[in-house]
């Protein structure tokens, strides 16, 4: 969703042509970009709002701080598939780490323990009972038709009828800094994801070599939308699911 990204739908308009082809693709690239450029618009109230509500953070003020409310996108990706989100986890509000329908986290530090650089993946994970996150263990807890909890372990093989069926797995964590990134930090430590404003992270069980995702849509969604009065939907494109890692650490 970086200027560019924008930039690329608005052109795809533009080379439409004319005649048939013209007349064929002109409507499906035109929506496309007018949904962008809505999201790009609420997204960028949304911020203008939060930063108009907390001019601290403008100060250099470590971040985020008691009282904040920051938002970030989940995902959970498992040999090639994504998995469901999780569900709610409204008791979790007092250890300021909550999980919200569709996939969005909210962080709102109630106490200092949970501001700063200590607002980290590992405090969410630790809140969201049923939830295990470590270098060599994915643990996911019942959500949607799950019956059960999935154990993932490093060094296992992906099942029959998955995309990487037959791959050995490790479990690894990718990080967007912020919704318009486009570059993935990777990393095993929960402890080493700190959050920052609207976020994206996916939790994944992947071969050695390969991403994981970016959070689907929904979460993208459903985090641009807690910023919002809920009676606001947001129309949110297809993203990409390559990135190039910058960093990766802790293998």
């Amino acid at each position: 969703m970086t200027a560019s990204n924008t930039g690329g739908w608005v052109r795809k308009v533009g080379a439409s042509g004319g005649g048939r082809t013209y007349r064929r693709r002109r409507p499906i690239n035109f929506y496309g970009a007018i949904a962008v450029i809505c999201v790009l618009g609420v997204a960028s109230i949304a911020l203008a709002r939060y930063t108009y509500q907390h001019p601290a953070a403008a100060a250099g003020k470590p971040q985020p701080a008691v009282g904040d409310v920051w938002y970030a996108a989940l995902g959970i990706a498992t040999c090639g598939e994504q998995q469901p989100a999780l569900a709610q986890n409204p008791t979790a509000v007092v250890n300021g780490f909550t999980a919200l329908p569709g996939g969005a986290i909210q962080v709102k530090p109630v106490l200092s323990s949970q501001t700063g650089s200590n607002a980290t993946l590992a405090k969410f994970v630790a809140a969201y009972r049923g939830l295990e996150v470590s270098k060599t263990t994915l643990v996911i807890p019942p959500s949607g038709k799950e019956k059960k909890a999935t154990t993932w372990t490093t060094g296992m093989k992906c099942p029959t009828g998955t995309k990487d069926a037959g791959k050995v797995g490790h479990v690894e964590i990718a990080t967007w800094k912020t919704l318009s990134s486009t570059t993935a930090k990777t990393t095993t430590d929960t402890a080493d994801v700190h959050f920052t404003q609207n976020m994206l992270i996916t939790i994944g069980f992947v071969p050695e070599g390969v991403l994981p995702p970016k959070p689907p849509n929904s979460a993208i969604k459903a985090m641009l939308n807690a910023h919002v009065p809920t009676s606001t939907t947001t129309t949110v494109p297809a993203t990409s699911t390559t990135a190039h890692v910058t960093t990766t650490t802790k293998h």
